[in-house]
C-alpha cells in the first residue's frame, strides 16, 4: 500500500470525527509503508521528526535502560497515532517502536498534521501545548524510565527531576528549591523513610549532593552517572 483512501482513513477511530475534505488533504499528506514483525519502526534517542498513524497491525512501543532491559510502555492497536513527541521540534523519541505483528503505518509531518486536523497554525498549537500537554508527557516519561532500577538509582533519578522541575542555580550545583522531608521523597520513590535516608547520607558522604535542612544541592553529573551504573 502506497496511498490511503479517505474513505478508509475516516473507519480508523482515531480519524472517524473529520470530513473528508480534511482526510483528502491528510492523506495526500501521509506516506505509507509496511512493517514485518519486529522490524524497527523509530528507535528510542533517536530524533522525532514524525507524527505516525498505525493503519493495521500491532505496535509495541518500549523503554530500554542502560542496560538493554526492556520495559514494555504500550501495546499499539490499528487506528491509534504514535510517536507524538515530534510535536515539539528538536525532540528525541524517549520510547522504542516496532511493529508486534506485520504493520502498516502512515508517517506524516508534525506541520501537516496539526494544520490539516486541527486547522490550527502550527505555532499557534506549540504554544498552547508546551504551556498545558508537555508538563504531563514529561511526568509520564519519568515515571516509565524508573521501572526496575534498585532504589538507590530510583532516589537519583527523582533528585534530577527535582531538579529539572524546581533547581536554581548555585555555585555548588543546582540547589532544589523545595522543602522536601524524607518522608515526601520516600512516598515518591515507594520506600521506607528509613530506606531513603540511608542513601541520602551516602549521597552526602559520597558528595553527590549537599544538604541544608529540607534544601538539596544535587551535582547532576554525579547523579546521572548512579542511574547509569550497573547494578
Amino acid at each position: 500500500m502506497d496511498h490511503a483512501n479517505a474513505k478508509n482513513l475516516q473507519r480508523l477511530k482515531s480519524l472517524s470525527a473529520f470530513n473528508l475534505s480534511q482526510l483528502e488533504k491528510f492523506s495526500g499528506n501521509l506516506v505509507i509503508k509496511s512493517y514485518k514483525k519486529n522490524e524497527i519502526i523509530f528507535d528510542q534517542d533517536e530524533e522525532a521528526k514524525l507524527v505516525y498513524l498505525l493503519i493495521s497491525g500491532v505496535v509495541r512501543v518500549s523503554y530500554l535502560n542502560s542496560h538493554e532491559q526492556q520495559t514494555i510502555v504500550s501495546l499499539v492497536p490499528a487506528g491509534e497515532f504514535f510517536g507524538l513527541d515530534s510535536l515539539i521540534p528538536k525532540t528525541e523519541h524517549p520510547f522504542r517502536s516496532e511493529a508486534f505483528e506485520n504493520s502498516t503505518v502512515g508517517s506524516i509531518k508534525p506541520q501537516s498534521f496539526i494544520e490539516i486536523l486541527l486547522g490550527t497554525p502550527y505555532e499557534s498549537f506549540l504554544r498552547w501545548y508546551t504551556s498545558t500537554s508537555l508538563p504531563g508527557r514529561k511526568s509520564y516519561i519519568h515515571c516509565i524510565r524508573g521501572i526496575g532500577l534498585d532504589l538507590r538509582r530510583r532516589i537519583a533519578l527523582e533528585l534530577l527531576n527535582l531538579a529539572d522541575l524546581f533547581g536554581t542555580t548555585d555555585a555548588r550545583g543546582l540547589m532544589i528549591a523545595l522543602s522536601i522531608s524524607h518522608e515526601d521523597l520516600a512516598g515518591i520513590v515507594g520506600a521506607s523513610r528509613q530506606q531513603v535516608t540511608q542513601h541520602l547520607n551516602e549521597f552526602d558522604r559520597e558528595r553527590v549532593i549537599i544538604r541544608e535542612g529540607r534544601r538539596i544541592i544535587v551535582n547532576s553529573q554525579k547523579l546521572r552517572k548512579i542511574v547509569d551504573l550497573m547494578s
